[in-house]
């Protein structure tokens, strides 16, 4: 499993729907998007740094509740100090909620969060 594959499967774990890239799937609310930026390598330790750009949309009465239930779920599993660490395919991965902010959309039942999940992955074996 790689980075990607490890966010997804502890977001589906926490019961976060979401899809890398772009949304897919029939659109029902909320649902959460991610993109990921990297940083470049700078040590000779094998750490890599990125981040996960975790859009979550809700449309409808409620959704700053919603929004904040979902980001509450995700600070709580992906603890900003301790983070969620684990293994993956050549090494080992730790991500940790990263702090969030709405993003106005234009729309006024439409909401966005953005919140944002640092990651660092060590290569090597585990």
């Amino acid at each position: 499993m790689d980075k990607l594959g490890f966010i997804s499967h502890h977001l589906d774990s926490i019961g976060i729907p979401y899809e890398f890239g772009e949304w897919s799937s029939k659109v029902t609310y909320p649902y959460t998007v991610g993109e990921i930026t990297e940083e470049p390598v700078d040590t000779e330790d094998g750490k890599e740094r990125s981040t996960l750009l975790l859009t979550a949309y809700y449309r409808g009465e409620g959704a700053y509740l919603e929004l904040e239930r979902i980001k509450n779920t995700i600070k709580k599993h992906f603890d900003p100090v301790y983070g969620l660490r684990g293994d993956i395919d050549g090494g080992a991965i730790a991500v940790f909620f990263d702090g969030c902010f709405y993003v106005p959309t234009g729309e006024a039942d439409l909401k966005r969060l953005q919140i944002n999940l640092k990651i660092i992955e060590w290569k090597g074996e585990t």
